[in-house]
């Protein structure tokens, strides 16, 4: 592929090296942006001269690198100011802050983020800046914060929680990545101030719309439903029901992405073609491009939404400037252009997939369609291609969605070639019923009554889908470079499609040839190890791993959902185990493992003499350990799991607490 041809593919891969190289390379900000002028100059050397070609190309290149690695800095930088300077953990405190938007909410706190211009110091007012994640009690605060406004708060300021786990999903590197730093508790609300601006005019109007399907006579399905798909707000949206859609591969339906900008461009575009015909194409695609901005910036300009319309815009840019139209130009300049503006967005899997299906639907599209298609160019139009683009959609964010979710329905296929379709009917009845709430309840029934009735009917068949266990393959383990050998597999699949032949055959079957091989020796690796491991939860939870086998002996009164979800998933999943056993914990029993003896305590106050009679002293953070060394007692209240892994010292600071240091493993 030649640079001058498709450059900004080149720069993009280059700006994203630039990225992540400044997470591994211990460079400062100073010498980067030094070494980066140096280069810039040395490229106004070599511009006009043709004799050093393949040098202008490669110091572009270091120069978009180097750009990646500067700007990830500039994002990553904490300002004096910053109020983590002025934190104090577990003490309330006043703050002033903005909220710039309301996050996904659950079954306790509704979330907003804010960005917090004041904040109390030993008794000092300070200016300061910087986000927030507030959490706001739903039992103790009932009224929803307005966008835009400043609140004047007394908050609990706390870190994150940490991956205390082994492959624990790691919240606070999630939050940091969006610039969030800490969460605030909410203990109580001093004051209100209005701001108006036109940016949170809009998405306060979309609140109120919000607020409107909330006061309307649907039911609460399709209240979620209609909130997410067309008002993409899912804060209120039920857990199972979510997961249902995710399972059942249809999860883009609720997530506001390229489907929807596509489908309302292509609505306002057919319209308007029909009202100023065919030769004021131009001006069609103008009115359909700002209707499409609008949209976006009614429903909060997402980063999602914000890429879908900067690519779809750029896309018929290049036909209003009578320049080639580009889908590869399209994507690339797209994601440079977000890439610019905010580094940290590489590492969000919605952007991730969103461009990795939009570039195989490209890339494999009209192979896949050359084997499909039918003599009919109806059925073509209306079938054959909506499921050619399904299946190819499908496939290439395949190796995606296995490294990041580790599960795939086989039924997620054929339920989207019937979900498409459906789609139509969903998004017209959709708009037409945002519409009817703002009629008298008395006339909103009769077609409540059947957008009820088309939401039903889509959520229980994706529940029906997520419920099929014998086509669901869960705790897939995939890593990073499985995950390259597959997509290049995918990749490759293009030129055999083509072309088949032998020859074309090769290099996508070497992929997978070294993908296999690189599972089994993988597998290989895991099947040998042995671990004993103290899991950080609310109660005791012990794991016995024995190569592919784990044993998990935990607290009857656990929440199984919960601990499965959270702990022990991730767990097997990334350490390849293949068979788990659950058992409830006896704690008049001494376990054994190996060579060690494990004592649990199940009372309220434990005692641990002077004896040698165990290796490992497990407490959970409702009991109480008292220890005694030296005929001195001390008593220890913790307020989790800790494991008394020594013999011989019986000092508490040689204790292990999961809380402070995470799961405690034992390794042969």
């Amino acid at each position: 592929m030649d640079i001058g041809k498709h450059p900004y593919v080149f720069y993009l891969w280059a700006l994203i090296t630039g990225i992540f190289l400044y997470s591994y390379v211990p460079v400062s900000f100073i010498r980067v942006s030094l070494l980066l002028g140096v280069m810039l100059m040395v490229l106004a050397c070599t511009v006009l001269s043709v004799r050093f070609r393949v040098l202008y190309s490669l110091i572009v290149l270091g120069c978009w690198m180097l750009t990646g690695m500067m700007l990830t800095g500039v994002n990553t930088f904490i300002p004096k100011n910053h109020y983590v300077h002025f934190e104090q953990e577990e003490k309330k405190q006043y703050v002033s802050v903005i909220i710039k938007e309301q996050n996904n909410s659950n079954e306790k706190n509704r979330k907003y983020t804010a960005e917090v211009k004041e904040i109390s110091h030993k008794n000092t007012i300070i200016r300061s800046s910087g986000n927030i994640l507030l959490l706001v009690d739903k039992s103790r605060f009932s009224p929803v914060f307005t966008l835009g406004n400043e609140y004047k708060l007394l908050v609990k300021i706390q870190k994150p929680f940490v991956m205390l786990n082994p492959h624990q999903f790691d919240y606070g590197k999630y939050l940091e990545r969006k610039y969030i730093l800490r969460t605030g508790k909410v203990e109580k609300i001093l004051s209100e101030q209005k701001h108006s601006s036109f940016w949170y005019s809009i998405k306060n109007f979309n609140q109120k719309l919000i607020r409107k399907v909330d006061n309307s006579v649907l039911k609460e399905n399709s209240k979620e439903f209609l909130k997410a798909f067309l008002l993409g707000d899912r804060s209120e949206m039920k857990r199972d029901t979510i997961e249902a859609y995710s399972k059942s591969g249809i999860m883009h339906l609720i997530a506001i992405s390229g489907m929807h900008i596509a489908f309302i461009f292509g609505i306002i575009f057919k319209l308007f073609s029909i009202f100023l015909g065919r030769k004021n194409r131009k001006i069609t695609i103008l009115v359909s491009l700002l209707f499409v901005w609008a949209f976006g910036c009614f429903v909060g300009l997402s980063s999602s939404v914000s890429r879908s319309c900067l690519m779809i815009t750029l896309y018929y840019a290049f036909e209003l400037l009578k320049r080639p139209s580009n889908i590869y130009h399209s994507l690339s300049l797209s994601a440079v252009i977000i890439l610019l503006c905010d580094p940290h967005e590489i590492y969000s899997i919605g952007f991730q997939l969103s461009y990795a299906a939009v570039f195989f639907m490209s890339w494999l599209g009209a192979s896949v369609m050359k084997y499909i298609k039918v003599k009919n160019k109806k059925v073509n139009t209306w079938i054959m291609e909506p499921l050619s683009m399904t299946l190819v959609a499908q496939l290439g964010t395949l190796p995606l969605v296995l490294y990041y979710f580790h599960q795939i329905s086989l039924l997620s296929v054929p339920a989207n070639i019937f979900i498409i379709p459906y789609t139509v009917v969903i998004t017209y009845a959709s708009i037409l019923e945002l519409l009817g709430i703002f009629l008298p309840h008395e006339y909103q029934f009769y077609f409540s009554s059947l957008y009820d009735y088309l939401v039903m009917m889509l959520v229980e068949a994706s529940r029906w889908i997520s419920s099929v266990d014998f086509f669901l393959f869960r705790n897939i383990s995939l890593n990073l470079p499985e995950l390259t050998f597959l997509c290049f597999f995918v990749v490759f699949l293009r030129y055999f499609l083509k072309k088949p032949a032998l020859r074309t055959a090769f290099p996508f079957l070497l992929c997978l040839f070294v993908f296999q091989v690189s599972r089994l020796v993988q597998d290989y690796k895991f099947s040998d190890k042995k671990n004993f491991i103290v899991f950080h939860d609310k109660t005791v939870l012990l794991g016995f791993r024995e190569g592919e086998k784990l044993v998990v002996v935990k607290d009857p009164t656990s929440d199984m959902k919960r601990l499965r979800s959270y702990i022990i998933d991730p767990y097997i999943t990334q350490e390849r185990i293949r068979k788990v056993e659950y058992k409830d914990i006896n704690y008049q029993e001494m376990y054994q493992w190996r060579s060690h003896t494990i004592s649990v305590s199940g009372k309220d106050k434990m005692m641990i003499p002077d004896s040698e009679g165990y290796d490992h002293v497990i407490v959970s953070g409702k009991h109480r350990i008292n220890l005694m060394k030296n005929g001195v007692d001390k008593d220890i209240s913790p307020k989790s799991g800790i494991s008394y892994a020594d013999k011989a010292d019986k000092n508490p600071d040689s204790l292990w607490f999961t809380a402070k240091k995470g799961a405690f493993i034992v390794s042969l």
